[in-house]
């Protein structure tokens, strides 16, 4: 074992281990561990420091909460379920609070504002982007909406995606497929018009 490894708190199952067995340093040590690679999972997605830093808190809570009753099955992959448990508290967070702007209309705002930024190339990246969100509106059914956002933008784990939704690993795979070729088809039909 490392000399990092064993001042972090050892091996991920150790770890839970010493967790599950009530050491109260082995919270600590995860604390430690995983603060840093939660926050920046949580700031990617957010941006806004107060949130970051309540959404990292909540992550480690929950973590420790679920290590505490059992609820981690494989252990040796603590840091996958931490930075999935991370990545969904973000998503949740935009679901719950109403946003007045949006990534698409930031990097519009950008491109406009950018010196030397050619017009006509900005405008139609402006019209593909209105097109993406417009299918992902009327895209149906709202199963395909959330694989594709969850897989694509949030980068969801896939085996906490099917986890949520109730797929094997296979099914998955042709949920996905058909999710993928709807929003092709829509976006064709909607990009001629």
């Amino acid at each position: 074992m490392s000399a990092e490894l064993a001042a972090s708190g050892g091996a991920p199952a150790e770890l839970v281990a010493r967790i599950l067995a009530g050491e109260r340093s082995a919270e600590e040590d995860l604390v430690r561990r995983y603060s840093r690679g939660i926050s920046i999972i949580v700031r990617r997605a957010v941006r806004d420091p107060s949130i970051t830093e309540d959404l990292c808190q909540e992550t480690l809570r929950i973590a420790i909460e679920k290590i505490r009753r059992g609820d981690v099955r494989e252990p040796d992959k603590l840091s996958g379920f931490i930075c999935s448990l991370a990545r969904h508290l973000a998503i949740e967070h935009f679901r719950r609070v109403p946003r007045t702007e949006t990534p698409a209309d930031t990097e519009e705002v950008t491109q406009l504002t950018a010196a030397g930024s050619d017009q006509l190339s900005a405008m139609l990246q402006k019209e593909r982007a209105a097109a993406v969100r417009q299918v992902l509106k009327e895209l149906k059914p709202a199963r395909d909406r959330e694989m594709l956002y969850r897989f694509y933008i949030a980068e969801d784990d896939k085996k906490q995606i099917c986890s949520d939704l109730g797929l094997s690993s296979l099914h998955f795979n042709r949920v996905l497929h058909r999710a993928r070729e709807r929003f092709r088809e829509l976006y064709e039909k909607i990009a001629k018009q």
